[in-house]
């Protein structure tokens, strides 16, 4: 929300046809202006939707979305001493040596990541054994909490 949608469906529609506002002063931030989803023709032929802010998208297909954009980390990492290395502290991982060496930034590295997380957590909620395993797991957490706390 507040991100400047609707000031750009503006910009593409050579018109100010979507109510904004102005940043607020005291953090710089937008405002959420728009209230429902609306259709627009573009003047180049084009369609665009202008929504509502999203709290989330949601990725579907991540694997080969994954795969192809970060290409280097995925190749580097067949690089590393064991099979199933996580990129974390292992002996010869080739992926922290890349990171080391500044051939993979940081930054790339941890969107990679934060991908990966994303893929995984949108898997587990279609996969129902994934599930239920995940509820397994929390189930034997919260037992251990209340154990531990008598």
């Amino acid at each position: 929300s507040g991100v400047g949608k609707s000031t750009l469906t503006n910009q593409l529609l050579g018109d100010n046809r979507q109510a904004v506002q102005t940043v607020r002063t005291d953090d710089s931030r937008g405002r959420h202006t728009t209230t429902q989803r609306e259709l627009f023709p573009l003047p180049s032929g084009g369609l665009l939707i202008d929504t509502p802010g999203m709290r989330e998208l949601q990725l579907w297909q991540t694997e080969t979305g994954l795969t192809h954009t970060f290409a280097d980390i995925e190749e580097i990492a067949q690089q590393c001493r064991f099979r199933d290395c996580q990129h974390e502290t292992e002996p010869g991982c080739m992926v922290q040596a890349a990171i080391d060496e500044g051939i993979i930034s940081r930054k790339r590295w941890r969107s990679y990541q934060k991908l990966q997380r994303e893929q995984q957590y949108t898997a587990s909620r279609h996969d129902y054994k994934a599930q239920l395993e995940e509820k397994r797991k929390w189930k034997r957490i919260h037992k251990e909490i209340r154990k531990r706390s008598r």
